[in-house]
């Protein structure tokens, strides 16, 4: 529930203490976001609390946007119910800088800034504080198969640009934090179902309860359609989550996330596409089983003093089974060889223990740090031929400091030093200062260094199909993944700047960078003398320099809001990408931008409509070039109150316009991967 920010001549320093002073800080402490006008006509001293957001991911501590150490896309539930979406990464495309592209209807891929794939792995995704990338999935995040509702998010931040001095490897080009609802906060029960073509059909609940200093949440979902028009992509997917917060004596607290997701997604190609041998497997499902349990206790020592210490269990389970056809690879007829029995069957596990600690040592002083043990364990029989399984350890302890020394300045310091099983340990420094040019304007500038640790996969990947009834030397057909145990670590060393600026209703927030990448991974082929068949290996490629500049406008009123963001990067290979390669270069739209209008009109009506436009591209994994496209997505609806209740009615429209498409593998017949055009009703019903 939103709340007012503290006002007067201290208003900074008071808005810090009393975000800490939240029994449940720093978390919830971020519902001091977008808030109410602070600044009343017996007030001028605080105009610059107006409209701006405190946000918490950027170095674990409750921060102005202005103050903060980089640039960030603020998210709240609020938003996410007027755009109507069903899936969180259609969310994301209004960041700026941010793109998604889809190979099918249910397997997003996420990634800031280009160097894009169907395997991002170089952006940090947190639930709750809670790393949840993949590490079956090369260090990419399953969005469709987080055991997370959209019901139960609170917020979400965005972070644009590295922020390895805070969260380490993973977070090398940016962090999108998800904050989950606390269970004492929102109507005691709700209910929503959603229906509309492409045999879309959505149910979702929501159940909570409050005995004394216990309070307790329940959400389910079950989410499916039939994906794109031409792909074998239906889907079924289904999360259950539990959420219990326990405040003892009004300085402890117990906060315990628990929680499941269990769904079967169609995939695979009919034989393959002629010259795409990477997807070349037949039509199959593929079942997939994920749960966790977070437990965090938190300890409020004294409004400026906290420690909490975490502890968290992930698993993530896949079953995918089916014969393959051979004959086609060595350009025989489908059936004239046996087929070939494929499994990729795989258990992905992470346990994660951690303590943080935020206090003041000084009154312009803030402090954040904390110490961090992971281990990730793969078991994998296609994916590790001879082992079986890997695993890998990690010890991280991380320092940020905030010093503001008068009004106008504000200095961040951080540094992140984690060593990896076998590897030697790597800082990631940062250092960043905000100059307050007025209250309602401020420049920022600051410089970082960030690594991406290699992949279990791209590091010790072994995958072989062997098959001893086929006519071959041992029944070895292909290596197809084989990974480089030399690879070292890919490091972005970035600088940016920054202007956050408040005009009245409306806010500026523009951010240019520079950022150089060196030792970048990047498959390439692979021979293997045993082998018929060519496979893939992970190689460290020339630098990169990303560079250009993005900003989000922000205006509200009492009724309407209106957003834009716009991102204009570029990326240059060192040395330059030869003729005919997929070069770094063009994995970046030129230009992405996105126009969004909230209206509220009268008699409990409201409107929402974003226009999307991205330039063309050409991503890696074997895509062709996918042409320059717009596109509108739509929402209209209408709410009912009643005493104890508040019901609702919303029609939804997305991707209305041309067809187009984010993946190109087709070879050929266009549109392939065309995105499907959703139209969908959705009732909703709330109990207070």
């Amino acid at each position: 529930m939103p709340v007012q920010a503290p006002s007067g001549a201290a208003e900074r320093t008071q808005l810090r203490r009393f975000c800490l002073r939240r029994l449940v800080a720093p978390v919830a402490c971020g519902v001091v976001l977008i808030a109410q006008p602070a600044a009343a006509a017996g007030q001028p001293e605080a105009p610059h609390l107006d409209d701006l957001p405190v946000v918490l991911s950027m170095t674990r501590m409750p921060q102005r946007i202005d103050d903060a150490p980089g640039a960030v896309t603020l998210i709240t539930r609020e938003d996410i119910e007027r755009l109507g979406y069903r899936r969180l990464t259609q969310v994301l495309r209004l960041v700026p800088g941010m793109n998604v592209m889809s190979d099918t209807g249910h397997s997003p891929a996420v990634f800031y800034h280009g160097l894009g794939s169907l395997n991002p792995n170089r952006m940090q995704v947190l639930i709750d504080g809670r790393s949840v990338y993949s590490p079956y999935l090369y260090g990419y995040v399953d969005w469709d198969a987080l055991p997370l509702t959209m019901d139960e998010i609170e917020r979400v931040e965005v972070i644009r640009g590295s922020n390895a001095a805070t969260y380490g490897s993973n977070a090398v080009a940016g962090v999108v934090n998800i904050v989950t609802r606390s269970s004492y906060e929102g109507p005691a029960a709700s209910v929503s179902t959603t229906l509309g073509n492409r045999n879309i059909s959505d149910v979702s609940a929501r159940v909570r309860r409050s005995f004394g200093p216990l309070s307790i949440a329940i959400n389910a979902r079950t989410m499916g359609d039939d994906g794109f028009e031409q792909r074998n992509d239906d889907s079924r997917l289904n999360a259950s989550t539990l959420r219990a917060d326990l405040v003892l004596d009004g300085s402890d607290e117990f906060n315990l996330m628990a929680g499941q997701s269990s769904g079967s997604r169609g995939v695979g190609y009919p034989f393959g596409v002629s010259g795409n041998r990477d997807n070349s497997n037949g039509f199959r499902d593929v079942s997939t089983e994920n749960w966790f349990a977070h437990l965090r206790f938190r300890r409020l020592i004294a409004s400026d003093n906290e420690w909490s210490v975490g502890i968290y269990h992930n698993e993530d389970r896949g079953r995918e089974e089916w014969f393959g056809e051979a004959g086609p690879f060595f350009g025989l007829p489908v059936g004239v060889l046996a087929p070939v029995p494929i499994d990729y069957n795989r258990i992905a596990t992470r346990q994660n223990l951690d303590f943080q600690h935020q206090f003041v040592p000084l009154a312009d002083w803030r402090i954040a740090w904390g110490v961090e043990l992971r281990r990730d364990e793969l078991k994998s029989g296609r994916m590790f031929s001879l082992t079986g399984r890997e695993s890998q350890g990690l010890f991280r302890v991380s320092l940020n400091a905030e010093w503001s020394p008068n009004p106008m300045w504000t200095l961040n310091f951080g540094n992140m030093i984690e060593r990896f099983q076998g590897h030697s340990p790597q800082a990631s420094p940062r250092f960043f200062a905000t100059l307050h040019v007025s209250p309602q304007h401020a420049l920022k500038a600051g410089v970082s260094r960030a690594f991406r640790q290699p992949a279990l996969i791209e590091a010790r990947g072994d995958s072989r199909f062997v098959d001893t009834r086929l006519p071959l030397p041992g029944g070895r057909i292909q290596r197809t993944y084989v990974g480089n145990p030399s690879l070292q670590p890919e490091r972005l060393d970035s600088a940016e700047f920054g202007y956050v600026g408040q005009f009245g209703r409306s806010t500026l927030d523009v951010r240019a960078f520079y950022e150089r990448f060196n030792h970048l991974i990047s498959e390439t082929e692979f021979s293997d003398p045993a082998f018929p068949l060519d496979g893939r290996t992970y190689t460290e490629m020339a630098g990169v320099r990303i560079s250009g500049i993005e900003y989000q406008y922000r205006y509200r009123n009492d009724t309407r809001e209106i957003w834009w963001a716009h991102a204009l990067p570029r990326i240059t290979e060192q040395p330059s990408c030869d003729p005919g390669q997929t070069c770094f270069s063009t994995t970046v739209p030129t230009s992405s931008w996105s126009l969004t209008w909230f209206e509220l009109l009268p008699r409990d009506w409201s409107v929402s409509a974003t226009l999307f436009g991205v330039n063309a591209a050409q991503v890696l994994n074997g895509s062709e070039r996918i042409d320059a496209y717009q596109s509108i997505d739509a929402r209209i609806a209408k709410k009912f109150r009643t005493e104890d209740a508040v019901w609702e009615a919303a029609l939804s429209f997305t991707d209305i316009g041309p067809g187009y498409e984010t993946f190109n593998d087709n070879r050929g017949r266009v549109p392939f991967n065309r995105v499907a055009r959703q139209t969908m009703l959705t009732l909703r019903a709330s109990w207070f």
